[in-house]
């Protein structure tokens, strides 16, 4: 109850806030990259669904961000590319968000204060031990899968042996989707998966979790939960809107 009156409150405020260079935009968050667009130097606002727990942006990256509970202020420097550059926060039911910062232009003005909403189910499937003061295990397994995947981090997790065994092994081929392994991190207590899933229809297709689920599955994560459809251009086959990555997370399977 209590989040819902946040959310409706912050509406109401989002709704007070208005100039003439800047609305306010409602992002319905499927799972597939969505654009904001900016100006260098001005603030913009996004508004998450619940407490935002962090965010995951380049090395050398154009775009400044400040976290604010379930918010953010995002501040682009001068100098970011026409491209935009992409972002993913993740909020503290572990749910994720890939967003691309992309400078405003007479098209696309410039969106000074954006609220995501969120259909998606929660990706927390049982209730976390947290350990007062200190990250949880699964939430710090679950963003080290996600840096190294996404974001080409070179160390693995600490405590974690990373495993390449069996890679690129099929795991789930029904004729719809394509799942194949990509790693494993195999720690005392937990074990973290990163898989790629590819979809083979024509039409988009939504990602399951319940399909994903082991046996002592914690935690289950996507990069998008939304593929988009087979490519049947060159320019789709690069976007790669119809492939993505799966993040489980599992108690230790030894023993």
């Amino acid at each position: 109850m209590k989040n819902i009156f946040i959310l409706i409150l912050t509406v109401f405020l989002l709704s007070l806030w208005s100039g003439k260079d800047s609305y306010a935009k409602e992002i319905r968050y499927n799972g597939t990259e969505q654009k904001i667009y900016v100006i260098p130097g001005e603030p913009t606002q996004v508004v998450f669904p619940s407490k935002v727990e962090g965010g995951f942006k380049n090395k050398d990256s154009r775009v400044a961000i400040e976290k604010h509970d379930n918010y953010l202020i995002i501040f682009a420097k001068p100098g970011l590319s026409l491209e935009g550059e992409g972002i993913i926060i993740q909020i503290d039911d572990k749910r994720t968000y890939s967003l691309r910062v992309m400078p405003a232009d007479n098209n696309n003005q410039r969106e000074g204060n954006v609220m995501i909403n969120d259909l998606r189910p929660p990706m927390i499937t049982e209730e976390e031990e947290v350990v007062k003061g200190k990250p949880s295990a699964i939430t710090e397994l679950m963003k080290n899968l996600i840096l190294i995947a996404e974001f080409g981090k070179k160390k693995g997790a600490a405590g974690y042996r990373r495993s390449n065994q069996y890679s690129g092994e099929t795991i789930m081929y029904d004729g719809t989707l394509k799942a194949t392994l990509d790693e494993v991190f195999i720690g005392t207590n937990l074990w973290g998966y990163v898989v790629s899933v590819e979809n083979l229809l024509d039409t988009t297709q939504k990602i399951n979790p319940a399909s994903f689920r082991l046996d002592g599955t914690r935690a289950i994560a996507a990069q998008r939960w939304e593929l988009a459809p087979k490519p049947q251009t060159a320019e789709q086959e690069r976007a790669g809107a119809h492939k993505g990555k799966v993040y489980i997370i599992t108690r230790s399977r030894r023993g």
